[in-house]
């Protein structure tokens, strides 16, 4: 069977962090977004903030990191700040489609 704590303690924390940026960043202005599409029936605003959100999590890397130089900046670091941004962008393509 397998044991969902150990694969999420195997995860680094600095992972599980950036998940959490990608969450705090990209599902508030995904569902302003997603209210927007809804309230003008143009359905632009989801795609809008989630693009947005991507733009947030990779000029942290890019500006904080990078050029500040106050962290690593990694493509890992990216990937997984995006990843709950692009998991709700899937499923919003899914249902639209």
């Amino acid at each position: 069977m397998i044991d969902i704590k150990k694969i999420i303690d195997n995860i680094a924390d600095d992972k599980k962090d950036h998940v959490l940026l990608g969450m705090f960043f990209g599902y508030p202005l995904q569902i302003i977004g997603l209210t927007l599409d809804l309230i003008t029936d143009i359905p632009i605003f989801f795609l809008i903030g989630t693009l947005l959100a991507l733009l947030i999590v990779g000029g942290k890397e890019v500006i904080w990191d990078w050029m500040l130089k106050k962290g690593n900046p990694e493509w890992w670091d990216f990937i997984a700040s995006a990843m709950p941004i692009i998991s709700n962008l899937i499923t919003y393509l899914m249902i639209k489609l």
